[in-house]
């Protein structure tokens, strides 16, 4: 097995690990076990937990933001609030698929870690506001399309998209119910950002 795909299966594990039972709760030995590679592998690859989840989150980054920034809020062939919508009903479907569990990995370890850990917590920062930049910039083309209000402050207004879309998660994995999701994207769609 190669050095980059026994990592790889390392990150793998422990992402899906941190959405089952969060960063605090899984052990390095579950980690090596769900990846099926031995003990010695992970410290051959990481100094340390903290350094794994980082790693993690990196990892998910990675595949994720390519995936948002190209063919979701990226794609200039599409209407920008279209793009926003295309966004939110893509996260819907996953989280639908995955029955309500689960969630966001990036809002996960924010409840879970930021108030404990201060180096997550700057990297978590730094993603959601990375998001939120993206939901700016669709924001703003469609004001500069008239299609919403020039007076709207979009830099308020994707701050109030990233914290409701991370809240309707979060009520999504209590409820176990796709509702809450629906209605963020109902209340977002026909009223804050109708014309």
């Amino acid at each position: 097995m190669s050095e980059s795909s026994t990592r790889e299966k390392l990150l793998q594990a422990g992402k899906t690990l941190f959405l089952e039972k969060g960063y605090n709760h899984t052990g390095l030995q579950e980690i090596v076990k769900s990846a099926g590679v031995p003990k010695g592998s992970f410290y051959y690859f990481f100094a340390s937990k903290q350094d794994f989840g980082l790693a993690v989150l990196k990892y998910h980054l990675e595949i994720f933001q390519p995936f948002i920034e190209r063919q979701l809020l990226g794609d200039k062939e599409v209407a920008p609030l279209q793009r926003l919508r295309n966004f939110f009903e893509v996260g819907c479907a996953q989280l639908e698929s995955e029955q309500c569990k689960g969630g966001c990995i990036v809002g996960n370890l924010a409840q879970e870690l930021a108030d404990q850990n201060e180096t997550f917590r700057e990297h978590l920062n730094i993603a959601l506001n990375h998001w939120q930049s993206l939901f700016t910039a669709c924001l703003k083309e469609a004001q500069d399309k008239g299609d919403i209000p020039g007076n709207e402050n979009v830099e308020v207004l994707s701050q109030f998209l990233m914290n409701g879309w991370e809240g309707a998660i979060l009520r999504m994995k209590v409820t176990k119910s796709m509702e809450p999701l629906h209605n963020f994207l109902s209340v977002l769609f026909e009223k804050v950002l109708s014309s």
